[in-house]
């Protein structure tokens, strides 16, 4: 990828720092500058203050909206604790600025995985080259600075269960990828990683343990919050959650909103069969396709976040009931495919990706403070237009790759 150049290990930690602690300070400034998404930041400020004042055990039981599962909302309390400790109102920046600090955080700490990872397989320039890209990405700054949306937490959540399964730790993995479970209900579309994972490991005893930690991690953190509800009640929240919003897509730019779907029903019909049935087939073939990938290149290098980078770019761009942040997680992934294989073309479907992911929700939280709003225009022509090619792409390098397994790769697009 890049020239080597002799740096020194010393150099080096003094760089990585220099790029993490520049960037945190970057995220840090656009928190406080920047209100957020005037929904999601709302939302998260009053579940703080509810959760720290009512208490864990009454938190759900209040009779206000909340369709986050439980384990952000442990954070949150901590955020409630600081602003009522400290008398932070709730309209200074110093709010803001704790209210998106978990995520800003994870971005940090995400960015620094990447050099961790690129390290070991590239030179000690290429992997905080590497890494920068990661710690200033455009696309995690506005979703966690600016945006004050969560999705890095749970993205960092399944790198870190993919990272676990590529170094053989089933159960560390099962934990990892629980705790995602616990915090977005999206965390679900990535569970073939970890199924692969479990049917490559052939050990009943590693499954049966994989099983028993996640199962104590899942009923460990959700029973404070299920003391006084009913026994079945966070099934009821996450089938709630995954009902909600029954469009054919909701301001994602992608497949559906290319044929000006975009808060259409997802009952409508389109080619004989309604967008939501269209999504359902969409999530099969996905499933048929990476379990064909797993079958056929499940040794090759990459595989895992490969995978768990493909499973959520088909969902998202043909899916119904997708939002306009749900392809975030890919962008990790896609970058961590290319480290791991040293196949090129990740790295272009990383930069696609971030612009993509950059342009879909900057619109959205541009309308969301100018009060505008737009189902279908030539802006939204081009970005949805612009996220079929790249999900077409990628489907193109990982068939390639993992199911056709060619070992001729072209030499313009190996490191």
């Amino acid at each position: 990828m890049i020239k080597n150049s002799i740096i020194d290990k010393k150099s080096s930690w003094t760089i990585l720092l220099i790029i993490l602690i520049s960037s945190f300070i970057v995220r840090v400034f656009i928190s406080g500058v920047i209100v957020g998404h005037n929904t999601d930041v709302g939302c998260f400020s009053y579940w703080a203050e509810q959760v720290y004042k009512n208490g864990i055990t009454n938190f759900y039981n209040g009779d206000y909206f909340c369709d986050y599962p439980p384990l952000y909302m442990y954070a949150l309390w901590v955020v409630g604790f600081l602003r009522n400790v400290f008398d932070i109102p709730f309209t200074i920046a110093a709010h803001l600025v704790i209210l998106k600090l978990p995520a800003v955080i994870c971005d940090i700490v995400s960015a620094y995985f990447v050099y961790r990872i690129a390290s070991s397989r590239f030179s000690e320039k290429s992997a905080l080259i590497i890494s920068a890209v990661m710690a200033f990405n455009l696309a995690a700054i506005l979703d966690s600075a600016a945006w004050g949306q969560v999705d890095s937490i749970m993205t960092l959540l399944i790198v870190l269960t993919g990272y676990f399964i590529v170094n053989d730790k089933i159960q560390l993995a099962t934990v990892m990828y629980v705790l995602a479970v616990l915090f977005k209900p999206q965390a679900f579309i990535f569970a073939p990683i970890l199924i692969f994972a479990m049917i490559k490991k052939k050990s009943w005893k590693q499954l049966l343990l994989s099983m028993m930690w996640g199962i104590l991690v899942f009923v460990g953190l959700l029973l404070p919050f299920a003391i006084k509800q009913d026994p079945l009640w966070i099934f009821d929240l996450y089938f709630g959650t995954m009902g909600e919003y029954a469009y054919a897509t909701v301001n994602a730019y992608n497949w559906p909103a290319l044929l000006n779907a975009n808060w259409t029903p997802d009952s409508a019909i389109f080619v004989g069969l309604s967008y939501k049935w269209w999504g359902y087939i969409s999530i099969l073939l996905v499933c048929a396709f990476t379990t064909l990938g797993f079958i056929k290149g499940r040794n090759r290098a990459g595989f895992t976040f490969a995978t768990a980078g493909i499973l959520i770019t088909i969902v998202f761009t043909f899916a119904s009931k997708m939002h306009e942040r749900y392809l975030f997680p890919s962008i990790l992934l896609v970058l961590l495919a290319f480290i791991y294989s040293k196949d090129k073309r990740f790295l272009y479907i990383h930069i696609l990706q971030s612009i993509t992911v950059f342009a879909n929700c900057g619109y959205i939280l541009y309308m969301n403070f100018t009060g505008e709003s737009a189902i279908f225009n030539s802006y939204i022509a081009i970005v949805s237009a612009a996220t079929v090619f790249t999900t077409l792409w990628y489907i193109k390098v990982y068939t390639q790759l993992y199911i056709l397994n060619r070992e001729n790769i072209p030499t313009k697009y190996l490191t």
